[in-house]
């Protein structure tokens, strides 16, 4: 799933494996071989792809079907929030996916528009951190 992802992200850009290696800054075989799948990259490339792309991680990992961790079709986290979607689009990539994620959870539960936004979103990021850890101590545990 993720080598056909990225490929069709290097190709909607219109550059070549060469190009794209460049620009991120890896070798082009080390590349190549992320689109047929025989590799995968480490954490760090892999931030270094979804940021070239500004996709999240997840949807190049296949955990979520928009690009950008919001569907077009259902309501939006920002709107629930009271942003427009330039502010929303404002936000790091990785703020954009704990609101999202806080937004699955049914973490959004407020009405109180006159909080401090940045402030809302430091406290679901620690959730979302720890919500994180104790998924994956749950799966070591198993």
């Amino acid at each position: 799933m993720f080598n056909k992802k990225l490929q069709s992200l290097r190709k909607s850009k219109k550059m070549t494996q060469d190009e794209l290696a460049n620009r991120l800054s890896i070798n082009r075989g080390t590349y190549a071989n992320y689109e047929r799948g025989h590799r995968q990259p480490d954490f760090e490339t892999l931030i270094k792809i979804a940021d070239y792309f500004e996709v999240t991680t997840d949807y190049l990992l296949g955990r979520n079907e928009y690009a950008h961790g919001v569907s077009k079709e259902e309501p939006s986290v920002y709107l629930q929030l009271g942003l427009d979607r330039d502010e929303f689009e404002s936000l790091t990539a990785y703020q954009q996916e704990a609101l999202n994620w806080a937004a699955n959870n049914d973490y959004l539960q407020f009405k109180n528009k006159s909080d401090d936004i940045m402030d809302m979103i430091e406290r679901i990021e620690i959730a979302y951190e720890v919500d994180k850890v104790m998924k994956k101590r749950k799966k070591n545990n198993k």
